[in-house]
């Protein structure tokens, strides 16, 4: 092959080459401005999203400072709540305190300390029951006090008031605790002696009768000495509260008439009772 024959295809090949190279230029030009295209693009979405999350963290912002202001609210609340529930809680106990202490008020005798007579027949017949289940002993004590009626005539109705206070306070004296004792009416009291056989019943009964023949009440210028009769009775077999009462009463008459300030002890109760 000669030098002339070469050339022409040297010359061919490098403005091909030439023109590819050109091409290639061009189509990387383009993709650049693809590129160029697509920067704009994120660029623009960058700078839309930056604004949203601006957007975002400010209404974040105020949603936390709101968030702040309603617990700031309900610990105001929780608080006030706190102290009313404490105000109700003290209002509830000084209630049952004062529900406690009136019915505390209405279940005694004011003049004498001792229960009413309602109040100590319903005590009565609670221990009644639990004789009952359990098979114990129960003594009844029936007391009133002897020509009581001559103090009030003698001395007034505030004298009488009086002895009646001092010989409540005896009675409560000689009682054991857990035994009952209630103004039945005017100077006549009820005793209810749980778990008490008779021998202990009629010891106790003798002690108040010597310590109200030993006692004294000042009244003005005057000295008043009173005496007691009782009638004592034990609770028998499924006798009632009511039964073994009257027989206690019974006894109580008889001891007034076998002379006063003494103790009797009631019959036992009929079989057919």
């Amino acid at each position: 092959m000669s030098i002339h024959d070469l050339e022409p295809q040297e010359t061919y090949s490098l403005y091909a080459h030439e023109e590819s190279v050109i091409r290639q230029a061009e189509s990387m030009l383009g993709k650049l401005d693809d590129v160029a295209n697509g920067v704009r693009v994120l660029a623009q979405a960058y700078r839309e999203g930056y604004r949203e999350t601006v957007r975002l963290v400010r209404i974040s912002d105020r949603m936390q400072e709101e968030l702040h202001a309603a617990n700031r609210t309900l610990l105001d609340q929780a608080a006030d709540l706190q102290q009313l529930n404490e105000v109700l809680h003290k209002e509830i106990e000084r209630r049952e305190a004062l529900e406690h202490e009136l019915r505390r008020i209405a279940s005694l005798d004011e003049l004498t300390g001792t229960h009413t007579r309602r109040h100590v027949l319903e005590l009565g017949e609670h221990e009644q029951r639990r004789r009952a289940r359990h098979g114990h002993d129960l003594a009844l004590l029936m007391v009133d006090l002897d020509h009581f009626k001559r103090v009030n005539d003698g001395f007034g109705h505030a004298a009488g008031d009086q002895v009646l206070r001092d010989f409540g306070f005896l009675l409560r004296s000689c009682l054991r605790k857990g035994d009952i004792a209630g103004r039945f009416g005017g100077e006549e009291f009820l005793a209810i002696l749980p778990e008490t056989d008779l021998a202990t019943a009629r010891s106790i009964a003798e002690r108040l009768c010597d310590r109200v023949r030993e006692n004294r009440t000042l009244w003005k210028d005057h000295v008043l000495a009173v005496t007691v009769s009782i009638g004592l009775v034990t609770v028998h077999g499924d006798e009632s509260l009511d039964k073994a009462i009257a027989r206690a009463d019974q006894a109580l008459y008889l001891a007034k008439r076998a002379g006063r300030d003494q103790v009797m002890v009631g019959t036992e109760p009929d079989v057919d009772d």
